[in-house]
C-alpha cells in the first residue's frame, strides 16, 4: 500500500488527538470522582444510578416527614400530660371536699381552685403548636375547638386527622379530634346516671333511673326531688352546670308513676321511709370540661346530697376522664414508638443507597490514576514517534 506524506501526517495528528481525549476523560473522571459522566459512558449503570437517585430522594423526604410527625406526637403528648396532671390535681381535691369536717367557706374556696383548673383545661383543649393551628381541632385547625365556659363548652371542630406521609404505604396521623380526647368520655346510660340522698347513694326508697334516651338528656344537669308525703308525690327541680335554676321546672309527679324528664325514665314505685325526704340525681356530661365545671359548682352551690353526691360524680367522671387521656397517650405512644423505627429504617436504607450508587458512579482512584499515567505515557509516545517519522525525507541524503 502506497502511504502519502498528508496520510502520515493525518494518522499522526489522529492518534495525538484521541490521546489527548483519552487523558482529558480519566481527568475529568478524578477530579469529579464520578466514573460516568454521561450516559454514553454506561448506559446500563447511568439508568440505575437515575432510578435510585429518585428513589433515594423520596427516602429523603420521607425522613423529613417523620422528622415533622415525631415533632407533632412529642407537642401531643406534651399536652396530655399536662391535661392529666390537672385532672388528677381536680380528683385529689375532689376527694378532699369529702372530709365532712369541711366548712361552706373551705368548700367555696375549693371551688375557686376547681374553676382555675378548668380554665387550664379549657387552655389545654385550645392548643396550638408552632405555625399557630390548633392540634385537637381536627381539620378545623385555624379555628378555636373549644368555646364556652363555666355554664357550658362545646366543641368547634370537626372528626378530621391530619396526616402526613412517612413511608410509601404508611400516613401518620399528627393532630387528634377534641372530641375523641375530651369528648366521649362516658356513655350515658342508666348506670352513669346515679341517684344520692343526704345519707348516700339511694336505695329501694327512693327514685330509681330506668332508661335513658341519649339524644334527648341534658348533659351536665342535676335533679332534685323533694318527697311531699300529704301529697304523695316528688316536686322536681332542674339545676344547670353552673348550678342555676333551669325553666321550666320538671313539675310534680305522684308516688307510683314513671315519668321522662329530658329522656331519663324514672321509676317512682317506691315510697320513701321518711318524710320530707329529698334526692338528688347527677347526670354527667359526656364532656370531661363540662363535668369539671359542673362539680365546682356543686361544690359552691351544694345539693340535697350535700358534698355526698358530688364528691362520687367527680371521682366517676373524672376517673373516665383520665382513662380518656391515657387511652390517648398510648395511641401516641405507639406511633412516637413507630416514628422511631422508621427514622433508623430510613437511616439503613439510605446508607444502602448511597453504597449502590457509589459503585455504579464513583470512580476508583487507583485504577484511575493508573489509567492517567498509562494514557499520558501513550500520549508521549504517539509524539515521539510522529516526530521520526515525519522527520523522515529523501531529500536528507541529497547533497
Amino acid at each position: 500500500m502506497r502511504v502519502s506524506t498528508s496520510m502520515i501526517y493525518d494518522k499522526g495528528v489522529g492518534s495525538i488527538q484521541q490521546q489527548w481525549k483519552n487523558i482529558l476523560q480519566t481527568q475529568q473522571q478524578v477530579l469529579t470522582g464520578r466514573r460516568v459522566l454521561t450516559p454514553a459512558d454506561d448506559p446500563i449503570a447511568s439508568a440505575r444510578a437515575l432510578e435510585l437517585g429518585q428513589t433515594k430522594a423520596v427516602n429523603s423526604q420521607f425522613s423529613v416527614n417523620i422528622g415533622y410527625a415525631d415533632d407533632a406526637m412529642k407537642l401531643l403528648e406534651s399536652r396530655l400530660q399536662s391535661a392529666g396532671s390537672v385532672l388528677q390535681y381536680a380528683r385529689e381535691r375532689a376527694v378532699q371536699a369529702g372530709n365532712g369536717t369541711l366548712a361552706s367557706e373551705d368548700l367555696r374556696y375549693m371551688a375557686a381552685d376547681m374553676k382555675a383548673q378548668f380554665e387550664a383545661m379549657l387552655a389545654l383543649a385550645n392548643s396550638q403548636d408552632g405555625t399557630g393551628d390548633y392540634i385537637f381541632g381536627g381539620y378545623r385547625s385555624q379555628q378555636q375547638p373549644y368555646s364556652g365556659g363555666l355554664s357550658g363548652v362545646a366543641y368547634n371542630g370537626d372528626q378530621g386527622e391530619r396526616s402526613i406521609q412517612v413511608s410509601a404505604s404508611r400516613y401518620m396521623a399528627v393532630s387528634l379530634p377534641g372530641s375523641d380526647v375530651f369528648d366521649r368520655t362516658l356513655a350515658l346510660s342508666p348506670a352513669s346516671i346515679k341517684v344520692y340522698s343526704s345519707a348516700g347513694a339511694a336505695g329501694a326508697d327512693g327514685p330509681a333511673v330506668t332508661a335513658v334516651d341519649a339524644s334527648a338528656v341534658r348533659e351536665g344537669t342535676r335533679y332534685q326531688f323533694e318527697y311531699d308525703a300529704l301529697a304523695a308525690s316528688y316536686s322536681v327541680t332542674r339545676i344547670g352546670q353552673d348550678g342555676q335554676p333551669v325553666a321550666p321546672s320538671p313539675g310534680s309527679f305522684a308516688i307510683g308513676s314513671t315519668p321522662t324528664i329530658d329522656g331519663i325514665t324514672f321509676d317512682l314505685s317506691a315510697t320513701p321511709a321518711a318524710s320530707p325526704a329529698a334526692y338528688e340525681v347527677f347526670v354527667p356530661s359526656t364532656n370531661l370540661l363540662n363535668n369539671m365545671a359542673m362539680f365546682a359548682a356543686a361544690l359552691e352551690k351544694p345539693g340535697v346530697s350535700g358534698m355526698t353526691g358530688a364528691v362520687a360524680f367527680a371521682l366517676e367522671t373524672f376517673d373516665a376522664g383520665q382513662e380518656s387521656l391515657l387511652r390517648t397517650r398510648a395511641q401516641i405512644g405507639s406511633q412516637l414508638t413507630e416514628t422511631e423505627a422508621l427514622a433508623n429504617l430510613g437511616s439503613d436504607l439510605d446508607l444502602q443507597y448511597a453504597t449502590t450508587l457509589s459503585g455504579l458512579q464513583d470512580v476508583d482512584y487507583a485504577e484511575a490514576i493508573s489509567r492517567l499515567t498509562q494514557q499520558q505515557t501513550y500520549l508521549q509516545a504517539a509524539q515521539q514517534s510522529f516526530m521520526r517519522v515525519s522527520g523522515l525525507s529523501l531529500f536528507n541524503y541529497l547533497n
